[in-house]
C-alpha cells in the first residue's frame, strides 16, 4: 500500500506557480487587485538585513560566491510584524495600524508546515480552529469569541475578495502569497460582517510566466500538484492555473482487526483564472473559477475511554463507518479602476457547497448557496485624509435533508438575504496622531421552510416563517507614534452576528427566529520595533462585552438556537519576534485570557450556567517558532534547522463544561536544504511526541464519542521552481 499511494503521489507532482517580484519601477505602476495588504517583497527585505562584511566573512562570500551561492544568506523571515506591510484600503503600513493585524506569507507558512486553513493557528495569535466532527463544521475562535452554531461561523473567511460559505471555511491552501489575519469586528471594511474577524487569503499572482513543482511524502499523508502562469501577452494579460491532489491515511483502527486507518481522507483542487493587469494601466480585472473535491472518513467518532489507544469498537457502535463527500464550486469576478485619487473596485462571486453526510448509518445531504457582491471605493491623495467607503449584497441558500429514505425523512430550507453600507476615514489631527471613525449599517432577511416529523412527539410537522433584522455598528479608533519605533492606540468597536433560524431542525420551537448576537470590542494596544528591526513587537489589551448570545438550549436530540445570555472575554495578546544573529530567528505569538459566561440561564431546561468557560476558548494558547540558518560554504545551498512549540490550555466543548480536553503541547521539527536555482527539501515531523488530544466530544446514548487531532506526522516535502 506504501508503495502504491508513492506511485500516486509521483504521478501527481506537476507544477506550481510561484511569484516572481517585478522590480521597483514596474512595482509603484502594477495594478492592485482587491486586497487588504500588500506586503513588501522579500529580496528587498533581505536587502535591509544585510551586514557589513567582516574581513572573515568577505572570505567566506568569495568561496560561496565561487560555487555559485549567494553572498548574503537568506534571512530567516517571520510572522507579522516582521515585514512592512501597507493597510491598501487607508494606505496605512502594518506598524501604524490601530487595531490588532497579522501577516503571515508564504514562505512563512511553508517553513511551518502550514498546509491548509486549520493549520494558521500556528503562526497567527489568537486563532484556534478546531475540528468539530469534519471539517465542514469546524468552529474558529477569536480572543475567546466563538460561535456553537455549525452554520454561523464567529470569523469570516476570504480568498481573493470572496467570502467562503461556512462549510467551505476550512480548504488546502494552494499557491498562496500570503494570510492577513484582522481581529475583532472588521464590519466597517468588509460588507459580509465578520463578529470576531477575518482571515484574508491572497493568492498569487505573477507578472511572468513562472512555474513550481511541489509534493510531500510521509507516513500519513501523500501530497502534489502544480500551480503555474502563463504570460499570455506581455506584461498584460496572464492565464493561471493550479492543481493539487491530496491522500490523507487515517490513525483509528477498528478493534475487530479489520481496518487500521479509518478516518482517511482523499481530494482534489483545482483552480483556473485569467488576469487582465496590463502594466500602468487605470483598469484590471481577474476572473477565476476553482472546484475542491473531498472523500473522506474524518467524522470517526470513538468512545472517549478509547481515545488514549484510537480505537473505533465495532462492536458497540453498530454503525457503517462515518463518511462524508464534499464539492466546493466557486466562481469570481475582481475589478479596479483608478482615477486620480481614487480606487473604485468590485467582486462578485458566486459558490456552491454540495456535501453528502452518512452519520451512523443515517443520510444528512445538504446544499448551500452563496452570492456576494460587494463594491467599494478608496480615497488616498497622501494627505491627511484617507477613507473607504462601500455597499454589499449576500444572498444564501441552504438545504438538509434528514433522515433520507426513511418515515422519519424531513426537509429543511432556510434562505438568507443582507444588504449594507459600510465605510471608515482615517484622518492625521498631527503629525503623530491619527483619527479613525467608522461603521456599518445592514438589513438581513432570513426564511424557513420545513416539512417532515417532530421529534419530540412524532407526528407530522411543518414550519414556515421569516424575519428580517437591522443593525448599526460603529468603530472609533486613535493612534499615537510615542517615538519613530513606538506607536500606541486605543480602539472601540461593534460586533454583529445575525438572526435566522436553526439549519437542523428537531421540533416545533425551530420555527421561532433567534434575534442577532452583539459585542462591544475594547481594544488598547501597542507596536515597537528596536535594534534596527531585530527585536519587533506588538501586544493588545482587549476586553469583549456581548449579549443575546445564540446558543443551543435544550436536551441533546432535541436542541435549539436562543439567544441565551451575555458573555465577556478579557485577555492579552502578544506577537514577538527576535533576531539575535543573522542566522538565529525566534518568533512568539500568545493570546492570555479568559472568556466566560456572566448571565446565561437555559430557558428550556432551566440550567443556570454563569461563570462557565464559553465553549472552543481555551485562556491561553502560545506558539514559540525558530528557525536557524546552518553556517556552511560546502554546498551552493542554505540549510537550515527549524522547529516549533504549540501550547493549548483546557479547552471545552459543551456550555456545561462537562465535556472538555485538558491541556496539551505539541512540537515540531525540521532540516532543510534550499539549493540555490534549484529544489528545496525538508524533511520534517509534526507533532513529534505523538500527542493524542480531542477536538470535540458529544454525549448521545448514555455514551460519550470524541473526535482526536492528527497523530504524528513526518517525511519529505519538496518543491522546485522554475
Amino acid at each position: 500500500m506504501f508503495l502504491k499511494s508513492w506511485k500516486v503521489s509521483a504521478v501527481t507532482f506537476s507544477v506550481v506557480a510561484s511569484s516572481i517580484a517585478a522590480g521597483p519601477s514596474q512595482a509603484q505602476t502594477t495594478p492592485q487587485t482587491l486586497d487588504t495588504i500588500i506586503v513588501t517583497r522579500p529580496d528587498e527585505v533581505r536587502q535591509r538585513q544585510q551586514r557589513p562584511k567582516s574581513s572573515a566573512a568577505a572570505r567566506s562570500a568569495r568561496r560561496q560566491q565561487a560555487v555559485g551561492r549567494p553572498a548574503t544568506p537568506t534571512a530567516p523571515s517571520v510572522v507579522g510584524v516582521a515585514e512592512p506591510t501597507t493597510l491598501k484600503s487607508s494606505g496605512q503600513t502594518l506598524d501604524k495600524v490601530d487595531a490588532g493585524a497579522s501577516v503571515a506569507t508564504a514562505e512563512q507558512l511553508r517553513q511551518n508546515d502550514v498546509r491548509s486553513i486549520d493549520d494558521l493557528p500556528k503562526v497567527l495569535p489568537g486563532l484556534v480552529i478546531e475540528n468539530r466532527g469534519n471539517r465542514a463544521y469546524a468552529s474558529f475562535t477569536a480572543r475567546g469569541m466563538s460561535s456553537p452554531d455549525y452554520y454561523s461561523s464567529a470569523v469570516q473567511v476570504y480568498i481573493d475578495g470572496v467570502p467562503q460559505a461556512t462549510a467551505a471555511m476550512v480548504q488546502d491552501l494552494d499557491n498562496v502569497e500570503r494570510v492577513e489575519f484582522l481581529r475583532g469586528p472588521q464590519g466597517t471594511l468588509f460588507g459580509t460582517n465578520a463578529y470576531a474577524g477575518v482571515l484574508n487569503i491572497i493568492t498569487r499572482q505573477p507578472r511572468q510566466s513562472t512555474a513550481t513543482v511541489f509534493g510531500t511524502a510521509a507516513n500519513r499523508r501523500f501530497d502534489g500538484g502544480f500551480a503555474a502562469t502563463g504570460e499570455v501577452i506581455k506584461d498584460t494579460l496572464f492565464l493561471d492555473l493550479t492543481l493539487k491532489a491530496v491522500d490523507q491515511f487515517g490513525q483509528i483502527r477498528d478493534s475487530n482487526g479489520t481496518n487500521d486507518a479509518i478516518d482517511g481522507s482523499k481530494s482534489v483542487n483545482g483552480r483556473i483564472g485569467l488576469r487582465y493587469a496590463p502594466t500602468g494601466g487605470a483598469f484590471d480585472f481577474n476572473v477565476w473559477a476553482h472546484h475542491n473535491h473531498l472523500k473522506s472518513n474524518e467524522e470517526t467518532a470513538i468512545l472517549d475511554q478509547d481515545v488514549p489507544d484510537r480505537i473505533y469498537r465495532s462492536s458497540i457502535l453498530a454503525f457503517p463507518y462515518n463518511e462524508i463527500e464534499r464539492d466546493i464550486s466557486t466562481g469570481g469576478l475582481n475589478w479596479n479602476y483608478r482615477f486620480g485619487a481614487f480606487t473604485l473596485s468590485s467582486t462578485t462571486s458566486y459558490q456552491y457547497v454540495d456535501l453528502k453526510r452518512k452519520l451512523f448509518g443515517y443520510q444528512f445531504p445538504e446544499t448551500t448557496g452563496l452570492f456576494n457582491q460587494e463594491v467599494k471605493l478608496t480615497y488616498n491623495d497622501g494627505g491627511r485624509l484617507r477613507a473607504v467607503t462601500g455597499v454589499s449584497y449576500r444572498d444564501g441558500t441552504f438545504e438538509r435533508d434528514a433522515y433520507v429514505g426513511l418515515p422519519m425523512q424531513s426537509v429543511n430550507k432556510v434562505d438568507t438575504r443582507s444588504a449594507a453600507l459600510f465605510g471608515e476615514s482615517t484622518y492625521a489631527l498631527t503629525n503623530k496622531m491619527d483619527l479613525t471613525v467608522g461603521a456599518r449599517g445592514s438589513i438581513d432577511w432570513a426564511s424557513i421552510d420545513f416539512r417532515g416529523l417532530d421529534l419530540a412527539t412524532y407526528v407530522p410537522l411543518a414550519l414556515a416563517n421569516d424575519a428580517e433584522f437591522t443593525s448599526f455598528q460603529p468603530k472609533v479608533s486613535l493612534g499615537y507614534q510615542l517615538t519613530d519605533q513606538v506607536r500606541v492606540y486605543g480602539l472601540v468597536s461593534e460586533g454583529y452576528k445575525p438572526g435566522g433560524f436553526n439549519h437542523a431542525v428537531s421540533f416545533a420551537a425551530d420555527g421561532q427566529a433567534y434575534r442577532p448576537e452583539t459585542a462591544w470590542n475594547y481594544e488598547i494596544g501597542t507596536r515597537a520595533n528596536f535594534w534596527n528591526d531585530r527585536l519587533q513587537f506588538s501586544a493588545a489589551l482587549y476586553r469583549i462585552e456581548s449579549k443575546d448570545k445564540q446558543i443551543y438550549v435544550g436536551p441533546i436530540g432535541l436542541q435549539v438556537l436562543r439567544n441565551a445570555g451575555e458573555a465577556t472575554s478579557t485577555g492579552v495578546e502578544v506577537e514577538t519576534r527576535i533576531r539575535p544573529t543573522e542566522r538565529l530567528t525566534l518568533t512568539a505569538n500568545a493570546n492570555f485570557g479568559r472568556s466566560e459566561f456572566t448571565d446565561f440561564v437555559d430557558p428550556i431546561s432551566g440550567v443556570i450556567y454563569n461563570g462557565n468557560r464559553v465553549p472552543y476558548a481555551p485562556d491561553v494558547t502560545a506558539h514559540l517558532l525558530g528557525r536557524y540558518l546552518i553556517d556552511q560554504t560546502a554546498m551552493a545551498a542554505d540549510i537550515s534547522l527549524t522547529g516549533a512549540v504549540h501550547y493549548y490550555s483546557q479547552v471545552y466543548f459543551n456550555e456545561a463544561n462537562t465535556l472538555g480536553q485538558d491541556a496539551y503541547a505539541t512540537y515540531d521539527l525540521g532540516l532543510e536544504l534550499a539549493v540555490y536555482k534549484g529544489p528545496t527539501v525538508k524533511i520534517f515531523a509534526q507533532n513529534l511526541t505523538d500527542v493524542v488530544y480531542r477536538t470535540n466530544s458529544f454525549s448521545t446514548g448514555g455514551l460519550v464519542l470524541s473526535t482526536i487531532g492528527q497523530g504524528r506526522l513526518f517525511g519529505v516535502s519538496t518543491r522546485f521552481q522554475f
